[in-house]
């Protein structure tokens, strides 16, 4: 548009079919327009070291999670609400190789616990983990609801080595009453809730230099940690210490003071062979048990860039699994102690498989896709069929294509 002004558009748009399991067989589409305006304010006022970006989601469509397979893992990463609304707003000030701070609305999956491996994977869980998503107020500020946030980063972790800290606001819903949901009452992005105690975030990047610009690095090594001091629910204990189960409980769980946990995350290519390569990435995260829904996930990939040849192409592997807290699990043992049958959660295992090919290079992809979802929900009822027994397992076929501008 102008010197140190960037305009660019991407869509994306996913059509996902359960064809067996889960809540019910059918398909769904959805589509996610994404709007960025960066300004690179040195060149175009001669602030040095300051930038300014600003993003916008148009959403459109059904989400297939939630209405045919009841999973934990989204089916798609674009998967929200239908609106129109405001993403990412910041503003950032570089001071040299010393690193930089931005402030604003931000979205922590923009920058914590991401693998560079796993972008060509379609299912949400790949991005956002279910760990920070089923388990954080809101959903935490992963996609599609940033919240007003301070990061500084120092060194060059996307390059070299260094350090990301980040303290989010707790909640990016608000406060939002039971009959809703955070994407709901925060339908716009507008909301800048500072609701929900505070996030913070501390993740530390090794790894080696990549040997060009549009090269993956060799090897990448991240080490976070998180701690949010708002509310968090018992999964088991009512307030008085009793069951939540017991038929004497009085339905309040109990509330702990604060929530924590660990990620680590590795990746490394594994062969390359001219343009093309093979990247791998594993990632570990795990939360206090008692009051997470999720207290351990394990999710790792395999993408094979430029295959066969075919520049701009990429063949992708992922699996995730995820494992109940011992606190919702105990949750259900103590039903049917008391009474009420109901199958006993476990863990959710994901598969998924695809190939991205290139119709127009840098401009427009394809992406059919198949995957797997092992005990939906980690084993929760099927409410559709029979309460005492646990969703099936599901089988998806899905296309997604992406268009930037």
């Amino acid at each position: 548009l102008h010197e140190g002004i960037c305009f660019s558009n991407e869509e994306t748009l996913d059509a996902i079919a359960n064809l067996r399991g889960g809540v019910r067989r059918g398909a769904a589409a959805i589509s996610k327009t994404q709007s960025t305006l960066a300004v690179d304010l040195d060149a175009l006022a001669g602030l040095e070291g300051w930038r300014f970006q600003a993003s916008t989601f148009l959403i459109l469509g059904q989400q297939v999670t939630p209405d045919r397979i009841g999973g934990f893992a989204a089916a798609s990463s674009i998967e929200a609400l239908t609106t129109f609304r405001l993403n990412e707003l910041w503003i950032e000030r570089a001071f040299g190789d010393w690193g930089s701070l931005r402030i604003g609305q931000l979205a922590a999956d923009a920058e914590f616990a991401v693998a560079e491996g796993a972008v060509n994977l379609v299912s949400g869980t790949f991005g956002w983990p279910v760990a920070f998503a089923n388990n954080l107020p809101g959903n935490g500020p992963g996609y599609p609801l940033p919240s007003p946030a301070v990061r500084l980063s120092l060194g060059a972790p996307d390059e070299g080595t260094g350090l990301r800290v980040a303290v989010f606001s707790g909640n990016p819903g608000g406060r939002y009453g039971v009959d809703t949901t955070s994407q709901q009452h925060n339908r716009y992005g507008i909301t800048f809730s500072t609701a929900g105690g505070a996030l913070m975030i501390a993740e530390a990047t090794t790894g080696g230099t990549r040997p060009d610009a549009h090269s993956p690095r060799p090897w990448v090594a991240k080490l976070g940690f998180w701690y949010h001091n708002g509310g968090f629910n018992s999964q088991r204990t009512d307030s008085n210490g009793l069951p939540l189960a017991s038929p004497q409980s009085d339905g309040q769980p109990w509330r702990y003071g604060n929530n924590r946990g660990v990620y680590t995350l590795l990746e490394s290519v594994l062969a390359r062979d001219g343009q093309g390569a093979v990247m791998a990435y594993l990632r570990a995260l795990a939360e206090l048990p008692d009051r997470s829904l999720v207290s351990l996930q394990v999710d790792g990939g395999l993408v094979w860039r430029n295959p066969f040849g075919r520049s701009g192409d990429a063949a992708a592997l992922g699996v995730s699994w995820a494992r109940i807290g011992r606190g919702a699990r105990g949750f259900d043992l103590d039903s049917i102690a008391f009474g009420n049958p109901t199958p006993v959660r476990s863990q959710e295992t994901l598969v998924e498989l695809n190939y991205a090919f290139t119709v127009l290079p840098d401009r427009l992809w394809i992406q059919p896709l198949t995957q797997l979802f092992l005990n939906p929900a980690a084993g929760a009822p099927d409410e559709r069929r029979s309460a005492t027994r646990s969703l099936p397992n599901a089988v998806t076929v899905g296309l997604r294509a992406v268009a930037r501008f």
